[in-house]
């Protein structure tokens, strides 16, 4: 799949956050760069579907505005001898379509790793949790009523052709999903016909419908799920919290109907400890703290570890390696050996290894043969590999 950028959905980025985000819906016609299908395919989606490991809710029926039982398009598969009763049935699920029927494919971004590459562009950039919905919908076929979602959107038309209403959100957020009729809602902000590349963006709570034209279509909605300001605020305090210092707050006070006058007192002394501390806290750093949280989300995480780990099993005397990202603590010194927590599990290493670990800066890094000071190359390049595997190392960037 092509490399996509933030800017390839929105155009000019400063225009998009001034103009649009949070405020109105976007159209950019002939946005994605390349092929869309490279995307996602109705091919790639007859190979999906032909799997035996899709399953409810991953997958969902709607036909003529209603739901369709998860019963009415599943089956019972047996894998290595334990049977799966809600596998999905390829068949059934064409005939629903061949019948009228939306085929939504929830989430697709968990399972297929195009998909969670190309929503990785939005998390990167807008620090939140994203989500891939793909819609198929059949030939002048309605996929649902008009309706509002509580998320931000992007839609990329892929193949075919829909036709979109939008209207403008209202200027209070509403939490939750809610429908509409087109009577109530009145004249569009925007009525247009996407075709492939094309490229729509709607603010959280943005009203609006769709119906397939001559083709069938299918579209991909990126849902982007909002942190607001109490949720951002929430994260700092169970932060704040978590940290040394902090034991003020861990006494159990008795708070029923029979407590005291100094209960109370010392309730207003904790909140303005509680200020106290959080008026402490440097914006910059924590608002940085919170994008990179963002960014690594659910449904948004990346690596190739599997392909890292066999590749130690090459590492030479010359590999330069740095610290890992892997949390690490250094425990007692016993005969020779120091105790060490890596990621939760305890190990003991001999000390030249724990005190070279120790010294070892951010951004330093030291070749294989210098891990375990005093020994030979071959024994040092050994210990290196294992500490690898573990995420205690990882190999530094050439140059």
């Amino acid at each position: 799949m092509a490399n996509y950028e933030f800017a390839d959905l929105v155009g000019d980025e400063k225009v998009f956050f001034t103009e649009y985000f949070n405020k109105k819906p976007m159209l950019r016609k002939n946005a994605v760069p390349g092929d869309p299908r490279d995307i996602l395919s109705l091919r790639r989606l007859d190979e999906l579907v032909n799997l035996e490991v899709v399953r409810p809710p991953y997958i969902k029926v709607n036909l003529k505005g209603d739901g369709v039982p998860e019963q009415g398009y599943t089956r019972d598969v047996v894998v290595q001898g334990q049977t799966i009763t809600d596998a999905v049935e390829p068949e059934k699920i064409y005939e629903l379509f061949r019948a009228g029927a939306t085929v939504t494919w929830c989430s697709l971004n968990q399972f297929d790793a195009r998909l969670r590459d190309f929503t990785r562009v939005i998390s990167e950039k807008m620090a939140v949790r994203t989500d891939s919905v793909a819609f198929l919908t059949p030939t002048g076929k309605k996929g649902y009523p008009p309706h509002h979602d509580p998320v931000d959107l992007f839609i990329v038309q892929l193949e075919g052709t829909k036709h979109w209403k939008l209207w403008n959100p209202p200027a209070v957020r509403l939490g939750d999903n809610a429908q509409y009729t087109l009577e109530g809602l009145g004249e569009p902000e925007i009525e247009v016909s996407l075709t492939p590349g094309d490229v729509l963006y709607l603010p959280y709570g943005t009203p609006h419908a769709a119906a397939a034209e001559g083709k069938a279509s299918l579209h991909l909605s990126v849902m982007m799920r909002p942190r607001m300001w109490k949720d951002l605020l929430r994260e700092t305090f169970d932060e704040l919290v978590a940290g040394e210092g902090f034991d003020e707050f861990d006494t159990f006070p008795y708070i029923g109907e029979l407590r005291d006058d100094s209960v109370e007192s010392a309730f207003k002394d904790k909140v303005r400890a509680l200020v106290a501390r959080l008026e402490a806290v440097d914006p910059v750093s924590e608002l940085d703290r919170l994008a990179d949280v963002g960014r690594h989300l659910d449904g948004s995480s990346s690596g190739r570890t599997f392909e890292t780990i066999a590749a130690m099993d090459d590492l030479g005397p010359d590999a330069r390696l740095r610290r890992g990202r892997a949390p690490l603590e250094f425990g007692q010194n016993e005969n020779g050996r120091t105790q060490m927590t890596v990621n939760g599990h305890k190990i003991a290493v001999p000390t030249p290894i724990a005190e070279t670990l120790a010294a070892l800066g951010p951004d330093a890094s030291i070749t294989a043969s210098h891990v375990f000071p005093g020994v030979d190359e071959r024994r040092s390049t050994k210990a290196a590999q294992g500490l690898t595997r573990l995420g205690v190392f990882e190999v530094a960037a050439a140059g």
